[in-house]
């Protein structure tokens, strides 16, 4: 089998290089370009200058299959990505009328003559590319084919990059993407010790990605073959038990929401040291309506007494942070319209209030059910105080997952 296709990716933009603006677009298109089956080799990040760019193009046009250059395609003085492109391939600009067209009716909206003007630079295309229109706002971007390596531009702001990127890759010829198991409640070395040994009998390539409390498991076809993909990946699962949340690339919030969907269950949150942000991200999922009933963000003593019912005896004597607390409020929140199951959480994310017995990173975390079942389970989370609330946000969803997936 052939090797997979290698691809670059190039940011464009003086505002990413001096550390003004965060490049999210590389990372994007990287994984996008993955899904699709390139093996992403190199990513770099240019300033707004011609030499710089032209350079970029040309060095990695000689290496890879596929490059994707985003940023640089609008109309102000700095926006040069077509014509450094242009350089690097020797070809000529010319003004696609067509474009130009469409540019002046935006270009009226300007005062200012030269303003208008530049507009119409957006509409001027390499020799021999084809043009991928735009689909948000008003640079489109174009691809175009020299020897056996394709150079696509896509505009930089990441609403109008994504719809070209995505329409693009459609188009392409489909190969076979990785498989993406996605994992937590295990670190990632674990992680790799316990799939290494799993999918050895298999001709297939392992990395794994990590963030705070979660890790992804990547398998991807070897040298193009990806005939032992799926069993390498059944292996890989049944490796990893039920610490996979996902086989698919969801997100831990969606898996929980086709979860509760399918088991027409209400979740409601009651949460104090994360703020809301457990609901936060149930309900970033599309169509978490028909899972998601409510939530109440309880960081007083007060509120949880009021809005939850946890007993004023029951705070004095065991605290906020503490089992009973956790169980309390998970079974007051079951009291909002609508609920069957609720996940609560109870803890101190620091930088102060720990103590010996209840140090910063402790938190609680309880789910109830409406039968009247309530499990209770707690977690010393590290970091500073925004990790520990990211980590409690997903020892929350997991807690809730599992018990949505017992049924």
């Amino acid at each position: 089998m052939a090797p997979l296709p290698a691809a670059a990716v190039v940011t464009v933009g003086t505002e990413l290089t001096t550390g003004l603006r965060q490049d999210t677009n590389s990372t994007e298109i990287a994984r996008a370009l993955n899904a699709a089956g390139y093996v992403v080799h190199e990513i770099r990040s240019v300033p707004d200058d011609m030499a710089a760019i032209e350079a970029a193009v040309k060095a990695l046009l000689d290496s890879c299959d596929l490059v994707v250059v985003t940023g640089g395609l609008g109309p102000t003085h700095d926006d040069i990505t077509r014509e450094a492109a242009a350089r690097a391939l020797g070809r000529s600009l010319h003004r696609d009328e067509t474009i130009a067209v469409s540019l002046r009716a935006m270009a009226a909206r300007h005062t200012n003559a030269e303003a208008r003007k530049d507009m119409l630079r957006q509409a001027d295309v390499i020799e021999g590319a084809t043009v991928l229109p735009a689909r948000t706002g008003s640079a489109p971007g174009q691809a175009v084919t020299v020897g056996g390596a394709t150079l696509v531009l896509l505009p930089g702001p990441p609403g109008e990059m994504r719809p070209l990127l995505e329409g693009y890759l459609a188009a392409r010829t489909p190969v076979t993407p990785p498989e993406r198991l996605r994992c937590t409640g295990i670190t990632e070395s674990d992680a790799q010790r316990l799939v290494q040994p799993a999918i050895a009998p298999f001709v297939v390539d392992l990395t794994l990605l990590a963030a705070p409390a979660d890790v992804e498991v990547v398998l991807f076809p070897k040298d193009g073959d990806a005939s032992d993909l799926p069993a390498a990946t059944r292996a890989a699962l049944r490796a990893l038990g039920d610490r996979c949340y996902s086989a698919d690339g969801s997100s831990l919030a969606e898996t929980i929401v086709r979860l509760a969907i399918g088991a027409g269950e209400h979740i409601v949150t009651a949460e104090s040291c994360t703020g809301g942000m457990v609901a936060s991200a149930l309900t970033d999922v599309a169509g978490s309506s028909s899972a998601f009933a409510g939530g109440v963000v309880a960081y007083a003593n007060e509120v949880k007494m009021e809005a939850l019912g946890v007993p004023a005896g029951l705070l004095a004597q065991f605290g906020a942070v503490s089992e009973e607390t956790a169980r309390a409020m998970a079974e007051g929140a079951l009291s909002l319209p609508g609920s069957t199951i609720s996940v609560a959480v109870t803890g101190i994310a620091g930088p102060e209030g720990g103590t010996p017995d209840k140090p910063v990173g402790l938190v609680w975390f309880a789910v109830a059910h409406a039968d009247g079942r309530v499990r209770a389970i707690s977690h010393h989370l590290p970091g500073d105080r925004a990790a520990v609330r990211r980590r409690a946000v997903i020892v929350a969803l997991d807690a809730l997952r599992r018990d949505l997936a017992e049924g």
